[in-house]
Formats: structure tokens, C-alpha cells, sequence
């Protein structure tokens, strides 16, 4: 069973992202903390005993000083995660090389289109985005382990196979790919209709297209598996949990004495059995700096 020292725990350092994916999941308007609250709520999770924390957002990198955040991390002895959508992340690989352990980058499919359905027209390129990096990498002295998302929705439920094929073919093999039901939260709940689609056929297509790629580490997340399945803090320090198509406040990492902040969070059993089957792949691949 998790503990707080394994429990990956995300931290939404901003919930600024002017990318308007319609699949966004975060909780917009909550303003940036200070860089100084940022350092001491990183100090104290690491005093309550947490040791793995994923940088995400909103977009991650929009918040000026998110490489400071993650080097205080890493010297504190953090297992670092971020998850950005990458436009950044060759410019900025020299200084992550060495703070950073997991990077996970969204790719939902391999035609504009799609990626405009699913996510916005900014982020139509997105796959250019993903394959430039992967064409990159091998060339570069790299430490961090890649990890891809995917986002399965009405748009792209008939081409994983397509989408798959064209990754396999980029010159860098990626050490984990998760694809994850469209789950109605946060901004997400307004494109319920859109980009919905049913747990047995995203099953069907999820089996199939494993079977296709054997060697592809994919591995995937039903809406009701992901459900209650990851703990978040909001840029105001609010620690929560999905619950449904809301998201449940569970404490408050500034605030809130350690003894709550443990009992609130690795209280419930059911829970952490959740958050630990959805993080599998980080242990089996986990990167010691």
C-alpha cells in the first residue's frame, strides 16, 4: 500500500494556461502563490515525508520561475515529475537534464484536426511538437525518462492504431505511454458531449492496439479507474482528489498541521489502492539522479 514517501503527489503550480484545450481538467482563476510560499510548501511536504512530486498546471512552464521550483526539489531529494505540454523543453533540457526525472508530454493524435478537436487549434501541431523532440533526443545526453498521454476520446478513438504506428517509427523509444478515457473535470465538463465515449469500446480499441504494438510500453486508465486515483495541490496550496466530475478538498499543505494533512490524505485505504494502481509505471521505471 502507498505511504507518503511513494505517494506521487501533484503539485498545479499555476492554473494559467492560455492554450484553451477543451479537455482541460484543471481549476481556472486561482491566482500563482509567491515563489517563497512555493519554496516552503516544497520544504514542508518534504518534512511531512512526501518524496515524489510532479510539477504540473495549467501549463507549467508559463509560471516564470517553474525550473527554480524544480531545482529546489531535486536538492531537497524529491523524485521529480513534469507534465507539459513540451514547446519548451529542448530550449530548456541543459538546465532539467539533472533536476528533472519524468517528463510527461501530450500527444492525442497525428492530424491537425483531431488535435484541435480534442485539444484547441493552438495545439494543432502538436504532434510536430512530440516528434521533434523524439527525432532531438537521441543525439542530446539525456537523463530524464519520457513519458507520453493520450487523451482517448470520441475524435481519436479509431486511430490509436495510426498514432502508435507513427511514434514506434520516431528514432527514440519513450519509457511509458498512458491513455486515459476522456474524463468529464474541471474545464473538461462542458465538452462532455463532444468528446465523450463509452468505457467498453475505449477497452476494446485500448486491448487491440496492444496487441498490435507488444513492444510499446502503453499501458491505460478507464474514467472510473482514474477516478479518486491522484492527489492534487492547487496553486493555494489546496490538497484534492477527483471525485466524480468534482474534484474533493482533502487539506491544506500551507495551513494545516502534518498529522492532518496525512490522516486527510492516506486515510481511506480505497484511495490510496486507487492512486497507486494509477501510478504503476513511475516504479517500474523510476530514475535515480
Amino acid at each position: 500500500m502507498l505511504n507518503v514517501s511513494n505517494l506521487l503527489l501533484d503539485f498545479r503550480i499555476t492554473s494559467h494556461c492560455d492554450l484553451g484545450c477543451d479537455l482541460c481538467f484543471r481549476n481556472p482563476g486561482i491566482l500563482d502563490s509567491s515563489k517563497d510560499k512555493a519554496l516552503a510548501v516544497i520544504d514542508k511536504m518534504y518534512d511531512v515525508g512526501f518524496r515524489r512530486i510532479g510539477f504540473t498546471g495549467g501549463e507549467p512552464t508559463s509560471r516564470k520561475d517553474f525550473l527554480e521550483l524544480i531545482e529546489h526539489a531535486k536538492q531537497k531529494g524529491f523524485m521529480t515529475y513534469l507534465s507539459t505540454v513540451g514547446h519548451r523543453f529542448v530550449m530548456d533540457h541543459e538546465r532539467l537534464n539533472n533536476v528533472l526525472d519524468w517528463v510527461g508530454i501530450p500527444i492525442d493524435g497525428i492530424k491537425k484536426e483531431i488535435n484541435s478537436t480534442i485539444r484547441s487549434d493552438k495545439m494543432s501541431n502538436q504532434h510536430r511538437v512530440v516528434k521533434n523532440i523524439l527525432t532531438w533526443l537521441p543525439q542530446a545526453s539525456n537523463k530524464i525518462n519520457i513519458k507520453l498521454t493520450t487523451v482517448v476520446s470520441q475524435a481519436n478513438i479509431m486511430e490509436l492504431h495510426d498514432l502508435i504506428s507513427w511514434v514506434e517509427a520516431l528514432p527514440y523509444n519513450v519509457q511509458a505511454w498512458r491513455f486515459y478515457q476522456f474524463c468529464p473535470l474541471g474545464v473538461g465538463k462542458e465538452k462532455r458531449e463532444k468528446l465523450e465515449i463509452d468505457t467498453q469500446l475505449f477497452l476494446e480499441q485500448m486491448n487491440r492496439v496492444k496487441a498490435l504494438h507488444p513492444e510499446m510500453p502503453v499501458s491505460w486508465a478507464t474514467f472510473e479507474e482514474r477516478d479518486n486515483a491522484n492527489v492534487v495541490m492547487e496553486p493555494n496550496f489546496n490538497v484534492i482528489i477527483p471525485d466524480g466530475e468534482n474534484y474533493t478538498l482533502l487539506c491544506n499543505m500551507y495551513t494545516d498541521s502534518r498529522e492532518k494533512i496525512l490522516s486527510s490524505i492516506f486515510g481511506n485505504n480505497h484511495v490510496m489502492q486507487k492512486c497507486e494502481n494509477n501510478r504503476f509505471w513511475l516504479d517500474n521505471r523510476e530514475f535515480i539522479s
